[in-house]
């Protein structure tokens, strides 16, 4: 009977753990504490643009045996399209390029830094080192009339512009949906601007 097989051979071994256990010496009993493997630290890396005649992406070089090897990309992006290649997988996410390396007036140059804060109306010191290049999502997404009511309640230091208008500038490098700040007028738009690079 298989039933009768199976309970014999759990009593047998039971059995045979029990006598294993009678025999250790009495110091084999106190626990040990295990050493935890010790974390290597990450290698550096650096980031870089690349591109074809046809697609574009970021490459990634880490540092191993002071040499600087190839560890990855960001998914390729088309030239021309914009769409993303979807024949293979195991790209890299294109938020984990720091913005400095980001294309300018790109896509990817006004998505989220992986490495910066998303709380609502709160500078970031991430978004500050960039200054404001863009600026949070919270923040472009304000329109005018919400805009008019929240830059009264910061105090932040100012930020000039040179050989271009402060909603040039906003649109072009900070991200601001012109249609959406098309009606502040001068002096909003530079309390704006100033918000922007101090990190909100």
């Amino acid at each position: 009977n298989l039933w009768i097989l199976f309970w014999a051979i759990i009593g047998i071994a039971t059995a045979a753990a029990s006598v294993a256990k009678a025999g250790e010496p009495a110091k084999a009993s106190q626990h040990v504490k295990s050493k935890k493997p010790v974390a290597k630290p990450a290698a550096p890396v650096r980031w870089k643009a690349a591109q074809n005649n046809t697609w574009r992406w970021y490459e990634r070089e880490s540092l191993i045996k002071d040499e600087w090897k190839l560890t990855g990309i960001t998914t390729p992006v088309h030239r021309i399209t914009g769409e993303y290649y979807s024949v293979a997988i195991g790209y890299l996410e294109q938020s984990a390029v720091p913005h400095d390396v980001r294309r300018p007036g790109s896509i990817e140059a006004f998505d989220r830094d992986a490495n910066e804060g998303d709380e609502p109306g709160r500078p970031d010191p991430v978004r500050r080192a960039r200054e404001g290049r863009p600026a949070s999502k919270w923040l472009r997404s304000l329109n005018a009339n919400e805009l008019r009511q929240w830059l009264p309640t910061i105090d932040v230091p100012e930020a000039g512009v040179e050989n271009m208008t402060y909603w040039e500038h906003l649109t072009r490098d900070h991200g601001f949906d012109p249609v959406k700040i098309e009606r502040l007028n001068e002096e909003e738009q530079a309390k704006l601007h100033a918000a922007a690079h101090d990190g909100y």
